[in-house]
């Protein structure tokens, strides 16, 4: 599979990688959603502030202390993971609709915060991103950055994969089922709602901030809270609870605007017809189709020989 990723680029044209690229990228922000509301059952509406916080604490560690942007974003997603776990401890009490209204604050305070910070940000007007320098290296294609891109969403896919039979994986669908009957287990809800919470915000970052030199230039209404709705429509159509609906569900979403270019008024309306038809008909997504589960289908037992 890893020789197939990286042999890829030879056979495609850029435009094709470029929507790998997003394709990639996008999956890692809802790799984010897939942990924290898919596995732990929080509602979380602040993925577009985490990607917000990758793109921007990177692209201004860069320009203005002069660190490489790969640093920069690292730096910057390990930090977005802490502020992702201080804000699951201070919403401890919450749940449900409220959770969400919460975390929908946190993307409202964080846009304008991005709009009214012109010093630092370049307000309204948005901020240029630097080239992606590694190895000596300017990254700045589809072609090139397909390199980065690609394989940090491989590796954090087969990361949450793992995570899913794991004891935090374990903890985080008892405390999905009831969080009361979590307690009476004896397991820290606090503490691991806070690991949720914080994954999810460095998954986000991750990816805002390796989506950054693939646009080339942030924008603050990118941030919104209508991207949070739309990275959590991506994990409804792919499948919220699966590591694989994140990258069937950003290939449906990144892909189907191109397919549909003949009908780019109704693009809202085929979007919310397809979020309302998963929801009702298939809430499990995308991915409850795939061909790991075709594969998987129940086989004839061969008969048994006796002696």
């Amino acid at each position: 599979m890893l020789a197939l990723l990286l042999a890829l680029p030879q056979f495609l044209a850029e435009f094709h990688l470029f929507q790998l690229c997003l394709i990639a990228g996008t999956a890692l922000i809802v790799l984010g959603l897939v942990v924290v509301t898919g596995l732990a059952g929080q509602i979380s509406l602040a993925q577009s502030a985490f990607a917000a916080l990758g793109a921007y604490g990177a692209t201004v560690l860069a320009v203005s202390a002069g660190i490489p942007l790969w640093a920069g974003i690292v730096v910057t997603a390990l930090a977005t993971g802490g502020l992702g776990y201080l804000l699951g401890l201070m919403t401890l009490r919450v749940a449900g609709h409220y959770l969400a209204l919460a975390t929908m604050a946190v993307t409202a305070i964080v846009q304008l915060a991005l709009i009214h910070s012109d010093a630092i940000t370049g307000g309204a007007a948005g901020l240029a991103v630097p080239a992606f320098g590694l190895f000596g290296l300017e990254l700045t294609t589809g072609r090139q950055l397909y390199y980065v891109i690609v394989p940090s969403a491989a590796l954090f896919f087969l990361a949450v994969e793992r995570l899913l039979n794991s004891h935090y994986g374990r903890a985080f669908a008892a405390i999905r089922q009831s969080e009361t009957a979590a307690e009476a287990m004896g397991l820290d809800v606090l503490r691991y709602k806070a690991a949720a919470f914080g994954a999810s915000a460095f998954l986000g970052a991750l990816g805002g901030g390796l989506l950054a030199p693939l646009s080339s230039y942030l924008d603050p209404a990118q941030f919104g809270i209508t991207q949070s709705v739309y990275y959590l429509a991506v994990a409804v159509v792919g499948g919220m609870a699966s590591p694989l609906g994140a990258i069937v569900g950003s290939a449906v979403f990144v892909l189907l605007p191109d397919l549909l270019q003949g009908f780019q008024t109704y693009l809202g309306l085929v979007f919310a017809l397809l979020l309302l038809g998963f929801i009702v008909l298939r809430p499990n997504g995308l991915a409850s189709l795939s061909i790991a589960r075709l594969w998987s289908w129940p086989r004839r037992a061969k008969p048994e020989l006796t002696p």
